[in-house]
């Protein structure tokens, strides 16, 4: 072999070495909902907490020992969820997100115990990554900032970030080995009831600081969060001031935001931000591990774990995994967490950015229902393979866009309204009007304070 070959060679491998390197993987698990009173033998009128009322047995059916979709998270759920993802790539695991909802709304409203739930999961995930960070935001049914949070929390942040976490909420890591920013935002702070106050001003005079920092340092910038921008059917938790606030920062600076990583929704969806017509930024919703029904259907507990060039932030991919509930309360082995789908090979995107994540909502958007392949692959994930009798017609999947694509409140409002409009015109039955309706009514009563 030739000495230009073998130099060749060598510069090839080279290559492939410096390219591996760069790869690497980060855990997004969201919404625990972790109940301590979950019992296989609970009433689902009661929370699927154990009653001791002998006169409502006969209303009782059969609980799984992994939870039910009508409830919260049993313990066995989540160290079943646990366990699994110590088994995927453990060696390159950099980080995991971890954004709220971490106990059960309805499980005491005793600080102590609330404290307890936390701390019990706080523990499970030192066990599982002892050797990893794992980044935590507050969510809607979690404690206020206090230093007891922080305290829980002390071993996996520095000490500036200790100090915004106990007075705000909020905070941000710098990964010394790359040109990678985390800022974990505390969203409570978006709401209705919180938008005014004065950690509420501090936080937006903070993140802006932050950002303006990272363009100094030549930084790419991860967004993290409870609940996303946006609004939706089911849940609409951020004022139109703060979601439009949000919106204007983003779009400022686009060019360093890498990803926004949230949760809340239980549902796996995503959002595409635009300036100017043209998408410069996009968010992703995690589905939860807690089991969640609604009235429009339910989900399937997933967690989700994202593959990302560790040098430059670059999201190249993700692989969502679930766990089939009533599989895994049928089986005598326990807890099967599968993986569901690969992003990029699932919708065949050529890459994670706006621009293509916006040619997937334009796909969603033109889907035909005599060719409903497409949407129906989308619902599929946005419910995580729950198997429910497919409802969603035409104004359903219109709406889907709608929140996808159409973030601003009033936006979101008046893209539903234009298809109401439209099958109005156009003599639509009304199977068709009445979702988008009951749509409209979902959205103005989603500004009363959650």
């Amino acid at each position: 072999m030739s000495t230009a070959s073998l130099i060749l060679m060598s510069i090839c491998v080279l290559l492939l070495t410096c390219t591996h390197a760069k790869i690497g993987y980060f855990w997004h698990i969201t919404d625990f909902h972790y109940d301590p009173l979950y019992s296989p033998q609970g009433d689902t009128r009661k929370h699927c907490h154990r009653t001791d009322d002998r006169g409502s047995s006969g209303h009782h059916r059969s609980l799984g020992r992994f939870g039910d979709y009508a409830c919260d998270s049993p313990l066995e759920l989540i160290v079943s969820a646990l366990r699994y993802m110590r088994t995927r790539h453990s060696e390159n695991v950099e980080f995991v997100l971890w954004t709220g909802g971490i106990i059960a709304s309805r499980y005491s409203g005793k600080d102590v115990d609330r404290y307890q739930a936390i701390r019990n999961m706080t523990e499970l995930l030192r066990m599982t990554f002892s050797s990893h960070f794992v980044f935590p935001v507050l969510g809607y049914t979690d404690p206020a900032p206090s230093e007891t949070l922080t305290n829980l929390w002390s071993h996996w942040l520095p000490l500036e970030a200790l100090q915004t976490l106990k007075n705000g909420g909020y905070y941000t890591i710098e990964q010394t080995q790359s040109k990678l920013r985390i800022v974990a935002l505390n969203t409570n702070l978006f709401t209705v009831r919180e938008q005014n106050t004065v950690h509420a001003r501090r936080q937006w005079e903070w993140l802006d600081s932050v950002l303006e920092k990272s363009i100094a340092n030549k930084e790419m910038v991860y967004i993290v969060g409870h609940a996303a921008p946006g609004s939706d059917s089911r849940h609409n938790s951020i004022s139109a001031e703060a979601n439009e606030k949000y919106l204007r920062t983003v779009r400022r600076y686009a060019r360093i935001i890498a990803g926004q990583f949230f949760g809340h929704l239980h549902a796996d969806t995503f959002r595409v931000m635009y300036d100017k017509e043209q998408p410069v930024s996009w968010a992703f919703l995690a589905p939860s591990i807690s089991p969640h029904r609604e009235q429009g259907g339910s989900t399937n507990p997933g967690l989700r774990l994202y593959k990302f060039d560790t040098d430059s932030g670059k999201v190249l991919d993700y692989t969502q995994f679930y766990l089939d509930l009533v599989a895994a309360n049928r089986a005598d082995s326990g807890a099967e967490w599968v993986a569901e789908y690969n992003l990029t090979q699932y919708y065949g995107l050529r890459d994670v950015s706006a621009e293509s994540l916006h040619g997937l909502a334009e796909k969603l958007r033109t889907n035909t229902p005599h060719d409903a392949t497409f949407f129906s692959r989308y619902l599929r994930a946005y419910n995580v393979k729950y198997e429910y009798a497919d409802n969603c017609d035409g104004a359903c999947a219109h709406q889907h866009y709608c929140a996808i694509t159409c973030l601003e409140h009033v936006a979101y409002q008046q893209c539903v309204e234009a298809t109401a409009s439209a099958l109005a015109a156009s003599g639509g039955s009304a199977t068709l009007i009445a979702p988008l309706v009951a749509i409209v009514l979902a959205f103005i009563a989603s500004f009363i304070v959650i």
